[in-house]
């Protein structure tokens, strides 16, 4: 199962295994990690058409650069894993 998700102005956490794909299809997208050790998540930020693959399970935090408007972004998770969102 893979995700399209579109991004307005709220900041969606999605726990996502190492494997998984994270695709920005149109607008840019801000990535930033929670991850299970307490350390700094460098930000990501993708534009339409560019694509991170996950390197360690964690929260990936989705959100849109506001000054841009909304962002269509895919998922596609790793191998064995069921995407669920966690509730705000």
């Amino acid at each position: 199962m893979t995700w399209d998700l579109l991004i307005e102005s709220d900041c969606v956490p999605v726990p996502l295994r190492a494997g998984a794909r994270v695709t920005c299809r149109a607008g840019q997208l801000w990535i930033t990690v929670e991850h299970r050790r307490a350390r700094p998540s460098a930000d990501i930020v993708l534009s339409a058409g560019q694509q991170c693959r996950v390197e360690e399970d964690g929260v990936y935090f989705l959100s849109a650069l506001r000054a841009l408007g909304a962002v269509q972004c895919h998922i596609t998770p790793a191998a064995s894993q069921q995407l669920a969102l966690r509730p705000a």
